[in-house]
């Protein structure tokens, strides 16, 4: 016992001696020499760029191999950029003009950025999307040195050299020395080294995906027809174009909500980095929105999310199709599931849907076509025959003639509905400078399958559908107290708006608007009810500091 005090005494006085040290040299003469733009171009060509170079080598030295010290021995997201910028203004003393800081975002993330590959896989980190549960990552050092912390997606979303990951450690114990205390339950280093051998090989530097594509940059310019789906609102359709003048990119947005037919118009700024990555500030009905997004390989679609500023919970999913004229495109339909023993009408969003003929679509065994009804070069009307031995599941109806984006499916009935997100989480805010993180509920209709067994890999994912929402205690049997002061769910949409943050006077031992509570769905089908329920607990706001 005696030795490991001695130890974590020691420890502590290492770390602290090393921030007094680096705080006097960041203050010092260090400071000094970042705010001196002046810096002769390097003898073997530019380090990422001239603007880089200025802001960046009065700390950073050109090392032995010719490279930018620790800059050119990592990639990362431009989020990812944008972090260790505001790191080094906030404690390293960088001075840098708004314009100078997004011309450093921008080349480094066009230099020194992820491949499109890689930016998916954390495209839900990177738009901040709430509730969403990562995958499941199953070593135990990551999950015992880094996940304490971190979700995943903050080392998934970076590529680095082995000694920059190594890197991390040193970094860790400097600026967080409680970081051995906090995880006395375990040998930190020695775990944490363990950790980093794991993700220099998950996570090298070198991808060709992205030495392929560096240097490259999709052509956005034009019109697109949009397709999205917002919780608690439902499926979308719209048009958009982008513009660029005087090398500034911007976008033109309208969209109509199918279930409720209001449209809304939105206009916005657009960054790209990397040659694919988009990032948009929009202006919608008097608020903004946040856009992430990414063009595909073939530069004729763009995914991604975007979400209100005022209220990061309230979210939606688009994908964008490149205007063309050439064949007939759909790029929605509602319903997109249909019923054995039944004949549904359907109707299809696309572009050039004049040019559809029922000899187009190749639709599954067991169904036929009665008759088609076109509104619009962008909707048509379908009605569709479904017989009792119809192969259920999804299938593929474009051909060669026509794309068709969306599956159609087929079901013999609803089994079962599940809520969406399984396990959610929003936040408390509004009365001072926190936003409230609202969450969106959804119910999603399923059939069992086959083997008409509830939960299992031939289930199939049918529709949202229109549920009633209410709180009850979690778990059941539990006093309903927060329930009175967490916040409400609208019955009729399933949108969770929480309580303002701060200490109740009203609730006993004056406790915060925070707890945990299930949510109920309720859905009506064949004279029968099906229930769906999730967890949400409430929490406090998320205190990042953020600089930019």
């Amino acid at each position: 016992m005696k030795e490991n005090r001695i130890r974590l005494l020691l420890l502590g006085l290492i770390a602290v001696s090393a921030i007094i040290f680096f705080a006097l040299y960041w203050n010092g003469q260090g400071n000094q020499t970042r705010e001196t733009a002046a810096i002769p171009p390097s003898a073997g060509g530019t380090h990422v760029s001239k603007q880089v170079e200025a802001s960046c080598m009065g700390c950073h030295a050109v090392d032995e191999n010719g490279k930018l010290a620790r800059i050119e021995y990592m990639r990362k997201t431009p989020e990812g950029w944008s972090q260790t910028i505001a790191r080094m203004e906030r404690l390293h003393g960088l001075k840098v003009t708004d314009e100078q800081r997004k011309q450093l975002i921008q080349d480094l993330s066009n230099e020194r950025g992820l491949s499109l590959e890689e930016a998916q896989s954390v495209q839900y980190w990177l738009a901040e999307k709430p509730s969403h549960m990562e995958d499941q990552i199953k070593n135990p050092n990551l999950q015992n040195a880094c996940m304490t912390c971190h979700a995943g997606g903050r080392f998934m979303a970076q590529r680095r050299t082995e000694e920059e990951w190594k890197n991390l450690k040193d970094f860790h114990l400097v600026m967080f020395p409680s970081i051995y205390l906090n995880h006395r339950h375990t040998d930190w280093p020695v775990v944490a080294d363990a950790a980093i051998n794991y993700l220099a090989k998950q996570y090298p530097l070198e991808n060709k995906e992205w030495e392929n594509w560096k240097g490259k940059n999709q052509q956005v310019d034009g019109k697109w027809k949009v397709v999205g789906f917002q919780g608690t609102k439902g499926a979308y359709v719209g048009d958009s174009e982008f513009m660029s003048t005087d090398g500034k990119l911007t976008e033109k947005k309208s969209v109509r909500y199918l279930d409720q037919n209001v449209s809304l118009q939105s206009t916005g700024n657009v960054e790209m980095y990397s040659g694919y990555a988009l990032r948009m500030q929009y202006e919608q009905a008097g608020k903004k929105l946040r856009g992430t997004f990414n063009v595909g390989r073939d530069g004729k679609t763009i995914t991604g999310d975007w979400s209100d500023a005022s209220n990061p919970g309230i979210t939606g999913e688009e994908t964008y199709y490149k205007v063309q004229t050439e064949k007939p495109e759909i790029i929605h339909m509602e319903p997109r599931a249909i019923q054995r023993g039944q004949t549904q009408d359907l109707t299809l969003y696309g572009m050039n849907v004049k040019q559809l003929t029922a000899q187009d679509l190749k639709l599954p065994a067991g169904v036929s076509l009665k008759n088609m009804f076109v509104l619009s070069d962008d909707q048509v009307k379908i009605s569709l025959a479904v017989d009792d031995a119809a192969l259920t599941g999804a299938s593929i109806i474009g051909t060669e003639k026509a794309i068709v984006h969306p599956k159609l499916v087929v079901y013999d009935r609803i089994d079962y509905i599940k809520v969406t997100p399984p396990y959610a989480v929003a936040r408390v805010g509004g009365a001072e400078l926190m936003h409230k993180v609202s969450t969106q509920f959804v119910a999603y209709a399923y059939s069992s399958g086959k083997d008409g067994k509830q939960g299992t890999d031939d289930d199939i994912e049918l529709m949202p559908v229109t549920a009633e929402w209410a709180l009850a205690p979690y778990p059941e049997g539990e006093k309903d107290e927060d329930l009175h002061y967490i916040g409400s769910i609208d019955s009729k949409t399933g949108l969770f708006t929480p309580a303002a943050e701060g200490v109740n006077k009203e609730r006993p031992f004056t406790q915060e608007n925070v707890g945990s509570v299930s949510v109920i769905a309720k859905y009506r089908y064949g004279g029968n009810t099906l229930t769906g329920k999730t967890h949400l607990v409430v929490t406090v706001p998320d205190y990042n500091n953020v600089i930019n």
